[in-house]
């Protein structure tokens, strides 16, 4: 057998042209590995090969791996290696996550729809397992598109997108989705055409990435789960349920030290690893070999995260030796030091992992190194910044080196890293320049982004925006806001769909009485006395085309679910009146959602009729009551025929429609509302600064039917209308 024969079995390009071949290779390699006789069922082998021969996956141009999801095998995907047992498994059997059954709804909705699915973890903590299982158990049919490298994603999502929309289902793996993104990679082009071919994305990406990268639009249009480093009670119940199933000693080790370390990365040695290398510089240790490994983790949180060539480890790892005088401690030679750091205890993992041409430290190294120091100017040395800054050379590299620079507060190493691209008159170089540059100098910040806009970026018209709303020019924000929704911008669009009530003058078939008056004269709310407020009602003529307004937005709601679905909304092709009018972070919302937001509408409606104030006790509540107030106020403005049918038989009131004062005095805040603000994109997440500086809970929309205060909750029995 030639090694490109095997080569094509291994990635799917061929499948063996007999059986009795197939048979034979897995003899040799039996042998050949001093494997037991059998090791590989022949029964199961017999059944994968006549399936694979009696159906042919799709060819697509290109060097990413195809194959059906039911053939994946976990390791070649990446799912971290255990300890392997004497009968040759590496991949325990899998425990249950919690966050297993959303992702598996989440996926099986992008089966059918479309769509991205990103979990989000440390590593370890069993992001790409949970992947792997929840993709295998709910599109095992579906083909699986692997590229192979950063430099063939282009590639991939062109052969994925064209695929799909000739109705063979996909789906694009992208484990570590952070090697993917940035420029050359997977971009919102992209991602609009899978979308559009209803193609699935499914990717990993690691936390401390995820974090810095708080407002990428790319991740923004993903539906995120978060799989926890640590294991909840529940789970590590599961695990000893399974363990006493499964005799495994992996497992019970796991389960040993689970009150330190999540039960995935003990079984990964990710803690065993951790401590091997804490412990090597000592005498008669492996000093070198940990200095190797050492500047291996400080080169890539640098932004050097291609493989690492040995001579630039061998050039900088001196400096990691403890001492003055190196030779006190006795390191060792360096091919010792190498095969030290290279070589898997118990045949697991490496602290240096080798691939392509060079070296990559243990991921897991680099979040245990983080958890203890935390990014800072002063967290890797000024040299390995320069020799990042020389090395890095290839276009993504100086991307990665700036958002480094950008996480550890180093914005003279980023300004170095990216004006290369920028004298290069690279779009996203100029853009970038321009938001790093902001933090320090605003001025220097929008000339960059103008040079960017001058060659044609749209979404640096939207950032613009944002730095004349920070220098408080709204009018200069808004015009901007303005040119990028003209070019497509989806976070400016929606920001021309934020609810506001309408104060025209109320025509005099709807009008009641005098406009009205704050008591005593008094026109500012704020002005009102605690015993002014206790006295105020809402006008019964207000309250009754109030409810209509909900009863309306409810139906509306309710018909365009029939119509949509499980389809992600916009502004243009896929438009669904109520849902495209909500903020942008929505709009990848599935069916049981979008009920949960019509019967909103509903709940408030009945707190009416039922003669209460409608109060909203959840963020979708306070959603239905914006919607809800300017719907009304357009009412009584555009409908006064319909409003005085609506309020036939109800006394007159010089208070009738003063919708402003029904806003202070039905909601608590209007949070909500900064959704819409393309300044404040990503308030939601409550690790955003914004969102921890102003205290804002349950914007994420997983969140909005949680309620504010328990004692308000309402019946969960309550059903739904349809």
């Amino acid at each position: 057998m030639s090694t490109t024969a095997i080569s094509a079995w291994r990635n799917g390009r061929r499948v063996p042209d007999s059986w009795a071949a197939l048979n034979s290779f897995l003899t040799a390699l039996e042998r050949t590995a001093s494997l037991p006789k059998g090791r590989f069922d022949r029964d199961r082998w017999s059944r994968l090969y006549g399936r694979s021969r009696a159906e042919q996956i799709p060819a697509h141009a290109g060097t990413a791996v195809s194959l059906r999801v039911r053939d994946a095998d976990p390791l070649e995907l990446r799912v971290h290696r255990a300890r392997t047992t004497e009968g040759g498994n590496a991949v325990p059997d899998y425990v249950p996550r919690d966050v297993d059954p959303a992702v598996r709804r989440a996926l099986s909705r992008a089966g059918q729809h479309g769509g991205m699915i990103l979990l989000v973890g440390d590593s370890t903590a069993g992001k790409t397992r949970c992947a792997y299982e929840a993709m295998t158990a709910v599109l095992p049919d579906h083909l699986l598109v692997v590229p192979r490298s950063a430099n063939d994603v282009s590639e991939a999502v062109a052969a994925v997108a064209r695929l799909a929309a000739s109705g063979e289902p996909c789906v694009l793996w992208l484990n570590d989705m952070e090697r993917y993104l940035g420029p050359g990679g997977l971009d919102l082009h992209g991602i609009r055409a899978l979308r559009a071919a209803k193609a699935t994305v499914l990717g990993t990406m690691r936390t401390r990435f995820r974090r810095d990268l708080p407002a990428d639009e790319l991740v923004g249009v993903a539906e995120e789960f978060e799989v926890d480093r640590l294991w909840s009670p529940t789970e590590v119940e599961r695990a000893q349920e399974q363990l006493r199933r499964n005799r495994d000693p992996r497992l019970r080790l796991a389960l040993e030290q689970s009150g330190d370390f999540g039960i995935a990365e003990t079984l990964a040695t990710g803690p065993q690893l951790w401590r091997r290398l804490r412990g090597a510089s000592v005498v008669n240790g492996n000093p070198r070999g940990a200095a190797l490994v050492w500047a291996a983790i400080d080169l890539t949180l640098a932004g050097l995260t291609d493989p690492l060539p040995l001579e630039l480890l061998t050039e900088l790892h001196e400096d990691y030796i403890p001492g003055r005088n190196k030779q006190l401690i006795g390191p060792e030679p360096l091919d010792a030091a190498l095969a030290w750091a290279t070589t898997p205890p118990d045949a697991v993992t490496r602290l240096l992992i080798p691939e392509e041409d060079g070296l990559r430290p243990f991921d897991y190294l680099l979040d245990a190194h983080l958890r203890e120091k935390h990014p800072s100017p002063d967290l890797i040395p000024e040299r390995v910044w320069e020799s990042v800054l020389t090395s890095g050379t290839e276009r993504h590299q100086r991307f990665n080196i700036a958002i480094a620079a950008h996480a550890n507060s180093r914005m003279d190493v980023g300004r170095r890293a990216l004006r290369p691209l920028a004298a290069a008159q690279d779009i996203e170089g100029l853009r970038a320049l321009g938001v790093l540059c902001e933090r320090e100098d605003r001025d220097e910040a929008a000339r960059w982004l103008q040079l960017a806009i001058d060659a044609g970026d749209t979404l640096a018209l939207r950032l613009m925006g944002n730095l004349h709303f920070r220098r408080r020019d709204r009018d200069g924000a808004h015009e901007w806001y303005r040119r990028a929704a003209e070019a497509g911008d989806e976070l400016s669009e929606s920001y021309y769909n934020e609810p506001g009530i309408v104060r025209a003058p109320v025509p005099q078939v709807s009008a009641t009485g005098p406009t009205p008056t704050r008591p005593d004269g008094v026109e500012d709310d704020e002005e009102w006395d605690e015993e002014e407020e206790e006295e105020w009602e809402p006008a019964p003529r207000t309250l009754r085309v109030l409810e209509a307004a909900f009863d309306m937005l409810a139906d509306r709601a309710y018909d365009a679910l029939e119509e949509i679905g499980d389809a992600r909304v916009d502004l243009r092709d896929n438009y669904a009146e109520v849902f495209s009018t909500m903020p942008v972070v929505t709009w990848g919302q599935n069916t049981e959602w979008r009920r949960q937001m019509a019967r909103c509408f509903d709940d408030l409606a009945g707190d009416i009729r039922a003669g209460n104030w409608p109060l909203p006790n959840c963020t979708g509540e306070e959603m239905a009551m914006h919607l809800a107030l300017e719907y009304a106020s357009v009412m009584v403005v555009e409908d006064p025929e319909v409003v005085t049918s609506l309020v036939e038989g109800l006394p007159e009131d010089p208070e009738d429609y003063d919708w402003d004062f029904c806003m202070a005095m039905f909601l608590e805040d209007t949070d909500v509302l900064f959704l819409y603000e393309p300044w404040a994109d990503g308030i939601a997440d409550p690790d955003h600064h914004l969102n921890q500086f102003a205290d804002i809970v349950n914007l994420q929309a997983d969140d909005w039917f949680d309620p504010f205060y328990k004692h308000r909750e309402r019946d969960p029995a309550r059903g739904f209308r349809r």
